[in-house]
C-alpha cells in the first residue's frame, strides 16, 4: 500500500459543502459559475480543482488511489489543477495533446481550458477547494516549474503513470512506489514553494488527488493550528493560508467507465 498518515480528527471538515447540480443536464461550467459567496470559494487564483473522470484512463487512476484509503475504495478523483480565474487552470495532463514534443519544454505543465471538462458524463465529479486566501506569486511559481525540471521532473512521473494506465507489461501502480500523479505533484509543489504543506505527512512527489481531498476533508485541525502559529507573521506576506473550504458534487460515487 502507498504510505500516508491518517488524521486523528473524528469530524470531517464542514466547510466542504455538497452543492448539488440544478438539474441532471447542468454542465460543469454552469455548476462552477453558481459557486461562491463573499469570503467563500471563488473561481480565482489559488483555488484547487479536483475532477473525477469516467474514461478508461480515469477509471484506472481512480482505482489506483484506493491504496491511499483505509477502506480501499476507489477515489472520486482522477485529475487536479490550480484555477487561474480566466476559464483556465494549470495542470499536468497524462495526455499532452497533439504535440508530444512540447512536453520537455513545458515540463508537462499545461494551461487547460475548463470548457474541455464541461461534460458531466465525461467528468461527473468536481470539487473546488481553497487552501489559501492569497497566493500572490502563484503564476510566477507555475512559470518556474514549467521552465525548470530540476524543481520537479514531471515528465518522468508521466511516463510511469502512462505505463500503468496503458497496462504495459511489468508496470505497477506508481503510488505503491511513492510516485504521485503528476497533476497532484505539480499542485503540491506550487504550494510547497511558499512553505505550505498541502497534504500533511505525505511528500509532494507522492501526492494524488485523493490525498488532497483527504487533507481538505480531515486535516482541518492541522490547518487551524498552522494558521494560529502564523497569525503574527502574516503582515507583508504574499501568501496566507486558511482552513480549507469549498464545494463539491459527486455524480458518480463508484468508479465506472462511461461507454
Amino acid at each position: 500500500m502507498a504510505g500516508s498518515m491518517r488524521s486523528t480528527s473524528e469530524e470531517s471538515n464542514d466547510r466542504l459543502v455538497l452543492q448539488q447540480p440544478s438539474s441532471a443536464r447542468e454542465s460543469n461550467r454552469a455548476w462552477l459559475q453558481r459557486l461562491g459567496a463573499p469570503g467563500g470559494v471563488k473561481l480565482d487564483e489559488n483555488g484547487i480543482i479536483l475532477l473525477g473522470g469516467s474514461s478508461v484512463a480515469s477509471f484506472r487512476i481512480r482505482v489506483a488511489q484506493s491504496s491511499m484509503r483505509h477502506d480501499l475504495v476507489p477515489s472520486y478523483w482522477s485529475h487536479c489543477g490550480i484555477l487561474l480565474g480566466d476559464g483556465r487552470f494549470a495542470t499536468v495532463p497524462l495526455s499532452p495533446g497533439s504535440d508530444v514534443s512540447a512536453v520537455p519544454g513545458t515540463n508537462g505543465v499545461d494551461l487547460a481550458k475548463l470548457d474541455d471538462f464541461d461534460d458531466p458524463k465525461r467528468y461527473p465529479n468536481v470539487a473546488v477547494i481553497r487552501f489559501a486566501r492569497k497566493h500572490d506569486d502563484v503564476r510566477d511559481h507555475i512559470n518556474r516549474v514549467q521552465a525548470d525540471r530540476s524543481v520537479i521532473d514531471l515528465p518522468a512521473m508521466m511516463l510511469r503513470w502512462l505505463g500503468f494506465v496503458w497496462g504495459v507489461t511489468g508496470a505497477v501502480n506508481p503510488l505503491t512506489e511513492g510516485i504521485g500523479l503528476p497533476s497532484a505533484a505539480f499542485v503540491e509543489t506550487i504550494f510547497a514553494m511558499v512553505g505550505y504543506e498541502l497534504t500533511p505527512g505525505l511528500a509532494s512527489r507522492s501526492s494524488c488527488p485523493e490525498a488532497i481531498w483527504q487533507a481538505a476533508k480531515w486535516w482541518q485541525e492541522f490547518y487551524e493550528k498552522t494558521i494560529a502559529a502564523d497569525a503574527g507573521t502574516q503582515e507583508n506576506r504574499r501568501y496566507e493560508g486558511m482552513t480549507p473550504e469549498g464545494y463539491f458534487v459527486i455524480r458518480q460515487p463508484a468508479a465506472a467507465i462511461a461507454v
